[in-house]
């Protein structure tokens, strides 16, 4: 009886579990309902007075349908970005005469309204997402007003918020703090290595400048990862640098070296890479392969055809696509296709196939 009573309430617990987590996802999926329906009524709404503006008649009425619109906006960003973004959505679909209109448009709105005092109350939030999202707005608008506490963020125990703040700073060509923040995350590696790319791409300052403030003073892993983030940049600064760990012993640097090198396309740095052709590292002969390419010189031609016979499957088709690209005659190319060689005629009739399936 007793384990009867046991079991029973057992069930019963198991139900009200069950009942609570219904609950809880029908409310959610309730919120969220809620929010799409809000969503689609201020995009509705902002539509009629964007129209209203538009076509105004006299500038005394378009001015009072903008100042109406500001009114509505009332220091909600939400409102604000809906009204940008339809703008901005009419704005591919119109000629330059009305683009220019458009834009025009924008700037009155924003006069109006004054976005970044939109963003700036959302610092006081305590909700961490929208400090963060509200940093990044203010600085894509070039409010340089808020940096110190863009700086002090940036600081924070809290990874979202610090990184948030880090990008605004990026954003605003900060490299001295942008420098502070991504040296205070070198040695964790996973995160680094994601983000590293995007401080670059989204860096307004001296990306130069930026790269050797972080290589004054950083382990060899991020030293890689910052190679590997400015190479397509191609800063001749660091070429030198490049070259001289070329053959370095630690195996990121080496292939993050090698593939900078062969992006610059310079014929003074062939032999370097023919020398990185022949590594013991299949991923150093690619980036080597596809530098000859770039260097197109007949001895770099020879080393891209021996590298279709390479052992490795990968290296072969970075040769194959490499060598369609470079001055190869009409002969070789049918020496290759009807050759004994079996790995090199299959690597490049995949890379003709793959272009004439593209030109269809």
């Amino acid at each position: 009886m007793k384990y009867e009573i046991l079991a029973v309430v057992g069930l019963l617990f198991c139900l009200i579990v069950i009942a609570f987590e219904y609950f809880i996802h029908y409310r959610f999926a309730e919120q969220q309902d809620e929010k799409e329906a809000n969503t689609r009524m201020i995009n509705h709404r902002m539509k009629i007075r964007i129209e209203g503006v538009l076509y105004a008649p006299t500038k005394v009425s378009r001015d009072s349908e903008i100042k109406k619109m500001a009114e509505e906006i009332n220091n909600d960003y939400e409102i604000y970005e809906a009204v940008i973004r339809i703008i901005e959505s009419v704005k591919e679909r119109v000629d330059e005469d009305e683009k220019q209109s458009l834009s025009k448009l924008i700037e009155r709105v924003n006069d109006e309204v004054n976005p970044v005092s939109i963003y700036a109350s959302m610092l006081e939030m305590r909700d961490v997402y929208h400090k963060g999202y509200a940093m990044r707005k203010l600085a894509d608008l070039g409010a340089k007003q808020y940096r110190d506490i863009m700086i002090e963020h940036s600081k924070s125990k809290n990874r979202d918020l610090a990184y948030n703040a880090a990008m605004a700073l990026a954003k605003l060509g900060d490299e001295e703090n942008v420098a502070v923040f991504l040296k205070s995350i070198q040695n964790d590696r996973l995160y680094s290595s994601r983000i590293i790319n995007e401080f670059f791409d989204e860096f307004e300052g001296d990306r130069a400048s930026l790269a050797k403030l972080l290589f004054a003073d950083c382990n060899t892993y991020m030293r890689s990862v910052i190679i590997k983030a400015i190479t397509p940049y191609k800063i001749e600064e660091f070429h030198k640098m490049y070259i001289e760990n070329c053959a370095s012993k630690d195996f990121q640097l080496k292939v993050a070296c090698v593939k900078a090198i062969a992006t610059f396309g310079n014929k003074d740095d062939e032999q370097i890479l023919q020398i990185a052709a022949q590594d013991n590292e299949w991923v150093v002969r690619i980036s080597a392969v596809r530098g000859l390419a770039l260097i197109n010189t007949p001895t770099a031609l020879a080393s891209v055809k021996k590298a279709l016979r390479d052992k490795e499957w990968w290296v072969r088709q970075a040769a194959a696509n490499a060598i369609t690209q470079m001055d190869i005659s009409p002969r070789d190319l049918e020496d290759i296709l009807g050759g004994y060689d079996r790995y090199a005629a299959d690597a490049i009739k995949g890379v003709l196939y793959k272009k004439l399936d593209s030109l269809q």
